[in-house]
């Protein structure tokens, strides 16, 4: 038997989801991404396998929390208008964020 992680998994994925946002697959190093996510690379490799791996579950997060959610809930809206209304408003407060890259 193994030893346990000495990290968060999903605090880890979340720091893999920010790297690969602003470095896309390709520019995202190991190096990057073990620094980033704060773990070596047999903890990388132990927890998430390879870099596609880490990649696709870093775009399942993306897409289970990121704006996809905000958009799905703009089409449950009533209206087309109100549709639009809050996307664009999303839009407007996530590109204006300093936060993300």
């Amino acid at each position: 038997m193994g030893r346990p992680r000495e990290f968060d998994a999903d605090q880890a994925l979340e720091k893999a989801v920010r790297v690969f946002w602003e470095k896309g697959y390709e520019g995202a190093s190991m190096a990057d991404l073990t620094e980033a996510m704060g773990i070596n690379r047999p903890s990388l490799y132990a927890a998430f396998g390879n870099k596609e791996e880490l990649f696709r579950r870093a775009l399942l997060r993306y897409v289970e929390t990121g704006p996809a959610v905000e958009h799905r809930a703009a089409l449950a809206e009533p209206t087309s208008r109100a549709v639009v209304g809050r996307l664009l408003r999303y839009k407007a407060e996530s590109l204006s964020d300093p936060c993300h890259p």
